[in-house]
């Protein structure tokens, strides 16, 4: 059974393309478009820039360049800003040169406007490898010659189902040279891929108010501003409507399943210790649903004993796609406990699908060693907005997608994903020092046996940004190898400072 690992990504945004302003602007504003922000310009905005003649006109341009992408233009802060300044400094600390800062290399380039590859392919003419896309990019043991003809090469591939970029097509693949094993990486022109369409999609994807021809938010009021007021988890509108009430009510009663809808939910701490639940309600394509149509999602999270709800929520929603399925999450403030948890959809009032789910929730100790439930995805990507402290199944700017109805294609790559926190750290090191089991179990379809078992590895934890003695593990495991029928996966996670194990199993369908 083959492995593979997925290390923990910075999830920033970007786009991309050149612009330079003419005229007669102080250093200050010329930067804009000559330093490391010109890549975020559209092609479109180039040209206007290269219009521009005046700091008035260019403050201006610049302002309305940023609140066109702000996420929540009725505040002071500008969640889209601060990411790009944050992966400006990732590509710097990766990429820089002799003679270039890192966001100004090729490299660079492509990691501010594309953020981290799905899979990174690393040659150097005599050895080719795979790797995880981690923070650093480079492989000890991976010596490059500088033979023309036979340069190192690094090829970054994209992949539309694990990825929210508007990539245009369903792969992308660039391709950068080192071609003397200097360090100077250059990006190549591959035959097949327009790549001067591709990034500009993505740069015009980010732009969320095309019409605003003025900042929303007052700049005189951010910059006097204390701060944000974060939203809590729980800031759900109530149930409004008698209807979806009686629909939660009934479906309770009836613990009622769908084969239309799922829900997933877990257990987490933000850094300040603040604990909340994230739920996820997965709709598969045999809903019928479209991605661009509002529907209403509607719930409530009742005690187990019938003696009251703790949350519940009505709201307008726009599903997200999710590989062939639909998804919309959010989360809650709960206390431990347990309950029964009731989703569905609706439209025009009227519920179109609803599902009702034990929840048994243990809370979490801020200081304890710990570790999540099992999370089964084949779509885990790297966000491209700023994060929000409870912002559900997001971890350290990463975006997992649990596979609501466990049921994967022969062409997925099943991950496996957890959350640990506060695990031993090694006295010499200072690190945790884990390590993972998986074992597969199952009948194919046409009855055939399957038992299959990785050792006992160590798996390397990847700290999260922000959130003090947090971690995640990933594995990967292709699926190409094995035939359509139902399996069990269990996983061992050792703690090996603390001699800690944690169990885990979960069942899952493979089809063509």
């Amino acid at each position: 059974m083959k492995l593979r690992s997925l290390l923990s990504a910075y999830a920033l945004l970007s786009i991309a393309f050149a612009g330079t302003a003419l005229g007669a602007l102080t250093k200050e504003h010329a930067d804009f478009a000559k330093g490391a922000t010109q890549h975020l310009l559209t092609k479109q905005e180039k040209k206007q820039w290269n219009a521009i003649r005046t700091d008035d006109q260019a403050k201006a341009f610049i302002e309305l360049f940023w609140a066109r992408r702000d996420p929540t233009p009725d505040t002071p802060a500008n969640e889209y800003r601060d990411a790009i300044n944050g992966r400006m400094k990732i590509a710097d600390s990766l990429y820089t040169t002799a003679k270039l800062r890192g966001a100004a290399t090729d490299q660079g380039k492509v990691f501010v406007l594309m953020g981290k590859p799905t899979e990174l392919r690393r040659t150097d003419g005599a050895q080719t490898g795979v790797h995880s896309p981690d923070t650093t990019f480079r492989e000890a043991g991976l010596d490059a010659t500088s033979v023309q003809g036979a340069a190192p090469t690094e090829v970054w591939r994209y992949e539309q189902n694990r990825s929210e970029l508007k990539l245009g097509q369903q792969i992308v693949q660039v391709v950068f040279t080192d071609q003397y094993a200097s360090n100077n990486w250059k990006m190549e022109r591959i035959a097949g891929t327009d790549y001067a369409a591709v990034f500009d999609r993505v740069a015009a994807s980010y732009i969320l108010s095309p019409n605003l021809t003025a900042p929303a938010f007052n700049a005189a009021a951010t910059s006097a501003a204390a701060g944000t007021t974060a939203v809590a988890a729980d800031a759900a509108p109530g149930l409004k409507s008698d209807a979806l009430r009686s629909a939660i009510d009934a479906a309770r009663t009836a613990k009622a399943t769908s084969d239309a809808l799922y829900v997933d939910y877990g257990e987490f701490l933000t850094a300040d210790g603040e604990y909340y639940v994230p739920v996820q309600l997965y709709v598969p394509k045999i809903a019928g649903l479209a991605a661009d149509a509002p529907v209403t999602f509607f719930g409530a999270i009742e005690s187990a004993d019938g003696s009251g709800r703790v949350a519940e929520v009505e709201e307008t929603v726009t599903l997200t796609a999710s590989g062939d399925a639909l998804v919309h999450a959010r989360s809650f403030t709960v206390p431990p406990g347990s309950y029964v948890a009731t989703f569905g959809l609706a439209k025009d009032g009227k519920p179109i699908s609803i599902v009702s789910t034990p929840m048994t929730l243990q809370g979490r100790d801020k200081s304890a060693p710990m570790i999540s439930s099992l999370m089964l995805s084949n779509n885990v990507y790297a966000l491209t907005y700023a994060q929000n402290p409870t912002d559900p199944f997001a971890f350290g700017g990463i975006k997992i997608v649990p596979k609501g109805d466990r049921t994967f294609r022969s062409a997925d790559e099943l991950w496996c994903f957890f959350e640990l926190a506060n695990p031993g750290l090694d006295t010499t090191t200072g690190q945790p020092k884990m390590s993972m089991q998986i074992g597969l179990t199952g009948t194919t379809n046409d009855r055939l046996l399957v038992n299959q078992s990785a050792p006992d590895s160590p798996i390397d934890p990847q700290a999260l940004k922000g959130v003090a003695g947090h971690y995640v593990l990933t594995q990967g495991i292709p699926l190409a190898s094995f035939k359509p029928g139902k399996y069990a996966i269990t996983v061992k996670v050792t703690d090996k400072v603390l001699g800690k194990a944690y169990d885990f199993r979960e069942e899952f369908r493979i089809v063509e």
